[in-house]
């Protein structure tokens, strides 16, 4: 039975995989002339911020200004955060709605850092919904290490076949398959590996076809 839903949240909850980084990443990067691909920045989303400078210039080569990208970076994400509200991935509202409505424990574990998440959370209205958050300043490891995830179903302490994971990308797929994780792929921009698709129990177009794949369960699982 699912008890509980943990969910990431850019590309999945909201589109800000789109509205607040891809656009901005490859807007700042061409500024400062060293022009890096869509597909390299979709390869980073999901994963920890730590590791997001070594990443770029393993890639573009040490002339990068990696320094003065990650301020231009910082500061723009900062804006749109402070004066914009992200829009809803489709269906993220009906499934908020269904858990809440169903007695459904709902956590978000993000690689999104605590102030900026809470921000975008606050701003998009449903920062209300959900009963525990896990950031990437609050772990010490981030995705595809698992500890995000097993410290959002550890807070609840309920078996970890009773927790679904909800993620978009492959960082975020690799973080639940290395913890053992049940696993549920809804795909946006973010890359998503093969073998990620097939560790998924599922993989859907939209978190509308969530709310009936744990209908089904849950229902099965409680006439038994």
């Amino acid at each position: 039975m699912v008890k509980l839903c943990v969910f990431d949240m850019d590309g999945l909850l909201l589109d800000s995989e789109r509205y607040l980084y891809l656009n901005t990443e490859l807007e700042i990067s061409k500024k400062l002339g060293f022009p890096l691909s869509e597909e390299f920045f979709k390869s980073l989303m999901g994963g920890s911020w730590d590791v997001y400078p070594d990443r770029i210039v393993e890639h573009a080569g040490k002339d990068f200004p990696i320094e003065e990208y990650m301020n231009l970076l910082f500061k723009r994400i900062d804006e749109i955060v402070d004066y914009e509200t992200i829009p809803l991935r489709p269906g993220a509202i009906e499934m908020l709605n269904y858990c809440r409505q169903n007695n459904i424990k709902m956590a978000i574990a993000t690689s999104t850092l605590k102030d900026t998440a809470l921000k975008c959370l606050k701003n998009c209205g449903i920062y209300d919904y959900f009963d525990y958050i896990v950031t990437g300043d609050m772990v010490e490891k981030g995705k595809p290490d698992p500890e995000i995830f097993l410290k959002a179903i550890k807070h609840f302490n309920i078996d970890i076949q009773d927790a679904l994971v909800f993620e978009d990308g492959h960082n975020g797929s690799l973080a639940a398959a290395n913890g053992n994780c049940r696993l549920v792929i809804v795909e946006d921009l973010a890359y998503i590996s093969k073998q990620d698709k097939e560790y998924a129990e599922v993989n859907l177009d939209s978190l509308m076809d969530a709310i009936d794949y744990i209908r089904r369960e849950n229902e099965t699982t409680s006439s038994i």
